[in-house]
């Protein structure tokens, strides 16, 4: 209750000194925890995967429910058409923004969906940027100087050219981009059963269909440490050999 006063206060702090007249610059959606047998835990409906479908929901003036708590004035958002998702550690360059809208946004990339097939089939419904690892995080500790600028088995984050983008013409959404909402949500909805996916992004980019845009790059962080580094590695591997 202390953190989401203090995230309500904040936002709202923000929209007073960058919108005071419309409130709508800042915007805060928190999701419920909702009592999942199959786990055992209170968690959010399907973590990320029902936290972009229940906020696409939303700005097509559906799921009103999906929220426990909404600040900002929502209004605007409902002509929302592409959303850019980002984790808390991604840093997004000054001007990156506006590309990624361009390039979604460009006649050629736009999706479009096959109903027969129920995906998209041509364009895409989103796009990935190249992912790089901010200079700060590189060294933090000797582990990540050493680590850091090696791909291993990571060579999403180190994408340059892309097998499957030059090859297919499509490429792997990491859960960081841009996406078409429209296409996004009609390619997705209603697709998968609840508590079986422990990922969500690459299979949700076979759907919307993705696309990789290298000459797009945002920063994340790299671990500092090496079981935190294990412990993500253990999870991105669970989480992509099950689909």
């Amino acid at each position: 209750d202390a953190i989401l006063r203090a995230a309500v206060d904040d936002v709202k702090a923000l929209n007073e000194r960058f919108a005071p007249d419309t409130q709508d610059a800042f915007f805060l959606f928190h999701r419920p925890r909702l009592w999942n047998a199959a786990q055992g835990v209170w968690m959010g409906w399907e973590r990320k995967r029902g936290k972009l479908f229940q906020f696409n929901r939303f700005l097509r003036g559906r799921a009103q429910d999906a929220f426990s708590t909404i600040v900002g004035n929502v209004a605007p958002l409902r002509d929302v058409r592409y959303v850019i998702t980002l984790d808390a550690d991604t840093v997004l360059p000054p001007g990156a923004a506006s590309l990624l809208v361009g390039a979604l946004a460009h006649p050629l990339n736009r999706a479009v969906y096959d109903e027969t097939r129920a995906r998209v089939v041509r364009g895409y419904g989103i796009l990935q940027p190249r992912v790089g690892v901010s200079l700060p995080s590189a060294h933090r500790s000797r582990f990540a100087a050493i680590q850091s600028g090696q791909p291993g088995v990571d060579p999403y984050t180190t994408a340059v050219s892309d097998v499957y983008q030059d090859l297919f013409h499509e490429g792997s959404f990491t859960g960081k981009g841009i996406y078409d909402v429209d296409a996004f949500e009609r390619a997705t909805r209603g697709r998968f059963p609840e508590n079986r996916l422990l990922s969500h992004d690459l299979i949700e980019g076979n759907f919307a269909r993705a696309g990789l845009v290298t000459d797009i790059t945002v920063y994340d962080d790299y671990p500092a440490q090496y079981l935190t580094y294990t412990s993500r590695k253990h999870r991105w591997i669970r989480g992509d050999w099950q689909l």
